[in-house]
């Protein structure tokens, strides 16, 4: 398989979330991410489009895959995906192989910071090839988080 390499500044662009309070809200129904996972819902979006998520300050480690409207806090950053040259649901699988503690910034709360984010490089094939792979690995996941519905409803 051929591919060409990438850093990530090439891949996306990197954003920094917001805070919420201006926009959280109990009839919001927009989600509201932090590093931590759901935070509550928002009233708006911050972003619309399908993006993955990456820790900037404390949880690090769990990247997340997001193809619905959404809101993230300052401790979690979003991305623009260019599409010209990676799908974002490949990107998302790219960086959750990454050990992202091995580029920890911080001393005492896990920190990333997107200059180093940024220079890391990725070989990437062309989007033929990123769309075979994930049509098989797409329904895949699909049947673990159906299952883990099924195990959830089953222990309820």
């Amino acid at each position: 398989m051929k591919c060409k390499t990438y850093s990530l500044s090439e891949l996306a662009t990197i954003k920094y979330g917001k805070n919420q309070k201006a926009v959280a809200s109990e009839n919001g129904s927009v989600p509201i991410y932090g590093t931590g996972g759901l935070m509550g819902y928002a009233t708006e979006f911050l972003y619309d489009k399908p993006s993955v998520l990456v820790g900037r300050k404390g949880t690090i480690d769990k990247v997340r895959y997001v193809t619905h409207p959404f809101w993230t806090v300052d401790t979690l950053f979003y991305t623009i995906v260019n599409d010209d040259v990676i799908r974002p649901h490949y990107l998302y699988y790219l960086l959750s192989l990454l050990d992202l503690n091995q580029y920890n910034e911080g001393t005492t709360i896990p920190s990333l910071r997107t200059d180093t984010l940024n220079r890391i490089e990725f070989d990437v094939p062309d989007l033929t090839v990123q769309d075979e792979i994930l049509s098989v690995l797409e329904p895949i996941e699909d049947k673990i988080e159906l299952n883990n519905a099924i195990n959830k409803n089953l222990t309820a």
